[in-house]
């Protein structure tokens, strides 16, 4: 019996999965406010009682949305505790907020680094805000500051604004013009506490300024609360809606220090992308609903095999881009088969009821220590290109035996100058050019050619460009047929009328030959 996929639980859990290591960041600050309520209402301040009922009726709501009733059912009790239970309910809650807030396991741990010359200072903080979730580094100068915020995943940095090699507003300058770290939170620790100072360290980007000497209990709150807003918005930012899996953006980040770790330590670092095969058919003929359960499922079942090492991300459209550290490229292709072959096997439902299947087409390469992410890419990307060339579905590296077979293109066009052109620039990459003047010797053609796109001008002599189209799109060889239509003309009716006949693409004279290739590519590789 076939197995029908739908949309895997994998992206829901990967989910819950960050959200919970968000809510436990955030209850560090939750069991500071806690333990200093508890303080004063053991002092007897008046207001003491109310803070305490306050942050329990917030645990309460948060704790069972997030997946630990625990937390809600003790934090209801506190909630309406008689004044004699207080402390012991508040006792029960912080076992169980400190026990939550330890777990996770092997979950990616929150990254500071504190950015001090001042030893003493650095063991307070790190005594301070150490909690079972965060790795702190510490660099006593901005050029350590530097190595570390390439070699580690930061989340937060703490600024002194006095280093022994840079006034730290600098620091912060340079680090608010580099993209990859714009919106990275920095709170500024310094003995300066000038209304200027603190006004242009606001102007250059800071989250927060804290005056030596600082309270430490107040730091610790604001570095909680700012790990847990901006792991949110990140998370969002580095998250592809659809798939739940990273985005090009995380990425470049995970790639850039994929990349730093792999020349330490001399290891190999490769990357493959991957492109479904057809795609395009599957969206035609069962709608962008069920294109969209492919792509989500493409996604778990890639993240499923492949090692939790390796970073599976959603490149765009219908591609992935998988990078495999600590790992050669005939492993990552092996790993990448064994996936090909599972996501094979997968059985899917169109709007008809009918059952089908979708492969993919890869490209591995090793990178190279002085490539950067499009180089790579592109590396990968020309392999691909001949995976789809030779048949898809299959995972092709540069020591794969593969040559593919020369693609076949109808040019329609009557412009003796521009068809040289094109011939030209296509033939210098492989294509088969067939030209004809005008449309009438196009169609009479077409029958006895067996070509991978077409490429239509609309001006020409006997049959223009839109009826060619679709009198091609009439035969049964040409209905699937990526055409492109090539034109002077620009009007929005013009460009309604060709896609409503059929056609893939527009490109409007005069045009860039590599834009034209470009394009041919992605309609012939889809």
């Amino acid at each position: 019996m076939s197995r029908i996929a739908d949309a895997s639980p994998y992206p829901e859990r990967a989910y819950m999965d960050d959200l919970k290591r968000l809510y436990r960041q955030a209850l560090a600050a939750r069991i500071d406010a806690l333990e200093a309520a508890k303080a004063a209402f053991q002092a007897g301040e008046t207001d003491a009682g109310s803070s305490l009922r306050r942050l329990a009726h917030t645990l309460k709501g948060s704790g069972g949305t997030y997946g630990f009733p625990q937390i809600t059912k003790a934090a209801a009790a506190l909630a309406t505790a008689d004044p004699g239970q207080v402390i012991e309910l508040v006792d029960a809650l912080l076992e169980i907020l400190r026990d939550v807030a330890g777990g996770g396991g092997d979950e990616r741990k929150f990254g500071l680094l504190i950015i001090e010359d001042d030893p003493i200072a650095v063991r307070i903080m790190q005594a301070r805000l150490s909690t079972a979730n965060r790795e702190i580094y510490t660099a006593e100068t901005a050029a350590r500051a530097e190595e570390l915020l390439r070699e580690q995943e930061i989340d937060l940095v703490l600024l002194d604004l006095i280093l022994p090699d840079t006034d730290g507003r600098n620091f912060l300058m340079r680090l608010r013009e580099r993209p990859a770290l714009a919106g990275l939170p920095v709170i500024i620790t310094s003995v300066k506490g000038s209304a200027a100072t603190k006004t242009e360290c606001f102007a250059l980007g800071a989250d927060e300024y804290f005056e030596k000497p600082i309270d430490m209990d107040v730091l610790a709150a604001a570095v909680a609360s700012k790990l847990q807003r901006s792991g949110e918005l990140a998370r969002e930012s580095r998250t592809d809606p659809l798939t739940e899996l990273p985005n090009r953006a995380a990425l470049v980040e995970a790639f850039e220090r994929a990349q730093s770790s792999a020349m330490r330590s001399g290891e190999s670092l490769c990357l493959s992308i991957l492109d479904l095969d057809h795609f395009k058919q599957v969206n035609d003929s069962h709608g962008h609903a069920v294109g969209d359960q492919v792509l989500r499922r493409l996604g778990a079942v890639l993240t499923s095999a492949l090692r939790g090492a390796d970073l599976v991300t959603r490149w765009g459209g219908e591609e992935f881009v998988v990078l495999f550290p600590k790992a050669g490229v005939t492993g990552s292709a092996g790993a990448l088969r064994k996936a090909l072959k599972a996501f094979g096997s997968e059985q899917f439902s169109g709007g008809n009821g009918e059952t089908f299947s979708v492969t993919f087409s890869a490209g591995v390469v090793e990178v190279a220590p002085d490539s950067g992410l499009k180089e790579a890419v592109e590396e990968a990307d020309s392999l691909l290109y001949l995976a789809k060339e030779a048949g898809r579905n299959r995972v092709l590296t540069p020591d794969s035996d593969a040559k593919p077979q020369p693609k076949q293109i109808l040019l329609a066009e009557d412009d003796d100058l521009i068809a040289s052109v094109i011939k030209h620039r296509l033939g210098r990459e492989g294509f088969e050019v067939h030209h004809y003047p005008d449309g009438v010797r196009a169609l009479l053609a077409a029958p006895d050619l067996q070509v991978s796109l077409c490429i239509l001008d609309i001006k020409m002599p006997g049959i223009d460009g839109f009826e060619l189209l679709g009198k091609l799109r009439r035969m049964p060889a040409y209905q699937k047929i990526p055409i492109v239509m090539l034109t002077a003309l620009g009007g929005e009716k013009d460009i309604e009328r060709g896609f409503a006949l059929g056609a893939d693409d527009y490109i409007m004279k005069p045009f860039s030959p590599l834009e034209l290739l470009a394009r041919i590519r992605r309609l012939i590789k889809s």
